[in-house]
């Protein structure tokens, strides 16, 4: 079975409220960036973040700049904003490190009046969904790999 953890950063919670939904579906444990977990031998990191002012929260970028190739060999980003915008910089990091990116979901998030209510339920499913379908994948082409 792959070793697969979830990691957030958020200052709205709306990443923590979508990194738990994930976690329990897939019954694996959620930390925040801030625990400053040290990573081995994980096969599937999901990172969850959200985008304030166009950019990645800076103790995430930080955070994903200690990581190595050698503790996780591949990620999916999870990205919670109010305007449908990606985790480029965690991305572009992750690359550089060696450690590849299998995907990207873009689940709504809210600022002020800006998609108000965002996530809510359907948009916790969708990034359940999603993250459930790439878990699958990953395990079902580490398998083959073997």
């Amino acid at each position: 079975m792959e070793k697969m953890v979830i990691l957030y950063a958020t200052l709205t919670g709306h990443s923590k409220k979508i990194a738990e939904a994930i976690g329990k579906a897939l019954k694996v444990k959620v930390t925040k960036v801030s625990a400053r977990p040290v990573f081995t031998d994980v096969d599937l990191l999901f990172i969850v973040g959200g985008i304030y002012g166009g950019k990645s929260l800076p103790g995430l970028l930080a955070f994903v700049r200690t990581l190595d190739a050698a503790g996780v060999k591949r990620a999916v980003l999870v990205t919670s904003s109010a305007r449908e915008q990606n985790q480029d910089s965690v991305r572009k990091i992750l690359k550089e490190k060696g450690i590849e990116v299998l995907d990207e979901f873009n689940c709504p998030g809210s600022f002020l009046f800006l998609r108000f209510g965002h996530p809510d339920e359907a948009d916790l499913q969708q990034a359940v969904d999603f993250a459930v379908k790439i878990a699958g994948e990953a395990s079902k082409g580490a398998g083959q790999k073997r």
